[in-house]
């Protein structure tokens, strides 16, 4: 038998039906308020209204492992935010984790959510110092904790890359030190924009420290520097990740983040930290004025020892010149002795010469003469012709003679020394010996020569035998 429309339709539950069921169910298992350790994936404030609708998950390796939304009235709202101001210094942001008191509640057009009665701020404190000393305790056992500390920095950083904001207050005060510093130290600097809290400024720094890194030639170090702020609005700078960056940076990293209470684990790590962007400045300033002072003090000691050693040097001159002249002196002196004595005995050999020769001449002369007045006697015509014959031979001979005698005379004055050394020959001598041969020198002696007029010193540069 065939079923009527009537039997086989199903039992069936209107939507309103079915979420007020929901609705009842959910009323009569939660019936009260729950302490829930989550993280605001987005705060979903609206100024407007002053409520807040925001989005709580829980993360495990990064993956989002539940989520549901959340409300805070409008005057809730403002309790929690102002309590949570007063101690952690921030206020509720993206990225936070925190220990809610809440309730669940169920609409039937709204869905599943809750309902936020409380957060407790200290929570969230204790959270971020947990991840501070797990990131401590990370970075030690990977033996990198004082990695960059260990770099060789550059004696002066005047190429600087910045990761800062454009609009932040710090930055700008940065740039005033250093760009008009009354020294006229000139400082060459590049910003690479990030976001510097929140949850995307550990991916944001860690971009901008890859890019520098690629580039790390045209760089002397880096400086990351921000505005003031409370422990949470620098939790991005306790992560393991950024601190791992840092640490690992090839560059020296200085860092200027503005909080002078709790010091961050980059803050650790970093080659050097100074409280605010301002003392990050003064600090760059302070390396050039110790660089100055080390060039200075290079400058004086330089000038120091090159004076003393220019008057060293005139006290040697002057006893190496007063030693020159004395032995010069002397030498010319016994020259000048030994040349008289040559001289003078030249002299008398060509007067003893001369005086030989004339009385060899008078000598024949007078036997001539008797020699002619005998024969004159035998033979007066052939004595008066051998006479002028022989007066004539003897005229000659004394002729001759004396011309060789002058002869004689004009090389024993060619052969006087001064008359040698006037011709453009010289007497050169070593130790107050004259040089005779070539082998009694070598490079690098110091021989005096004497000329006409004077006397100068030589140092041999090579020999030639």
């Amino acid at each position: 038998m065939e079923k009527t429309n009537s039997e086989i339709q199903k039992k069936y539950y209107s939507l309103l039906e079915l979420t007020q069921s929901i609705e009842s169910v959910i009323k009569k298992t939660y019936t009260k308020s729950y302490w829930v350790k989550a993280e605001i994936a987005k705060l979903n404030y609206y100024p407007k209204s002053g409520h807040c609708y925001p989005d709580m998950v829980e993360k495990e390796k990064g993956v989002v492992r539940a989520q549901i939304r959340g409300t805070i009235w409008a005057g809730q709202f403002n309790d929690i935010n102002t309590k949570f101001l007063s101690v952690t210094k921030e206020p509720l942001s993206d990225g936070m984790t925190v220990l809610i008191r809440t309730s669940v509640t169920y609409h039937p057009v709204y869905g599943l959510g809750l309902q936020i009665i409380d957060i407790e701020p200290s929570f969230t404190l204790g959270e971020l110092a947990k991840e501070k000393m797990l990131s401590i305790e990370k970075l030690k056992s990977h033996g990198i904790f004082n990695r960059n500390k260990q770099l060789e920095p550059a004696l002066l950083f005047k190429r600087i890359a910045i990761i800062s904001v454009e609009t932040s207050k710090g930055y700008h005060d940065f740039l005033k030190i250093i760009d008009n510093n009354e020294w006229n130290y000139t400082f060459l600097h590049k910003l690479f924009p990030a976001l510097l809290q929140g949850s995307g400024a550990i991916k944001s720094i860690s971009e901008q420290l890859k890019r520098i890194a690629g580039m790390q030639n045209n760089f002397d170090a880096v400086i990351i520097i921000r505005g003031g702020g409370g422990d949470i609005g620098l939790s991005s700078f306790d992560s393991f990740e950024l601190a791992k960056a840092v640490s690992l940076f090839p560059l020296p990293v200085v860092t200027g983040i503005g909080h002078a209470t709790n010091e961050t684990v980059v803050e650790m790590i970093s080659f050097i930290n100074k409280i605010t962007p301002t003392d990050v400045g003064y600090y760059l300033i302070q390396k050039f004025h110790n660089f100055s002072v080390r060039i200075q003090d290079a400058h004086n000691l330089l000038t120091t020892i090159s004076k003393q050693i220019f008057i060293n040097q005139n006290i040697k001159l002057k006893n190496i010149g007063a030693v020159i002249i004395s032995k010069t002196d002397a030498l010319i002196n016994e020259n000048k002795y030994r040349l008289a004595e040559t001289v003078s005995e030249f002299k008398s050999i060509s007067i003893a010469t001369i005086e030989k020769n004339r009385n060899y001449l008078t000598n024949s002369i007078s036997k001539l003469s008797n020699n002619s007045f005998h024969y004159s006697k035998a033979n007066t015509k052939q004595l008066s012709e051998q006479q002028k014959r022989l007066c004539k031979s003897t005229k000659i001979s004394f002729h001759t003679n004396n011309l060789k005698l002058n002869t004689l005379s004009e090389k024993v004055k060619l052969l006087n020394p001064l008359n040698i050394l006037k011709r453009g020959y010289s007497i050169t001598t070593m130790n107050g010996k004259a040089i005779l041969n070539t082998r009694e020198l070598k490079v690098d002696d110091i021989v005096i020569t004497k000329i006409f007029d004077g006397s100068f010193k030589s140092k041999v540069q090579s020999v030639e035998n």
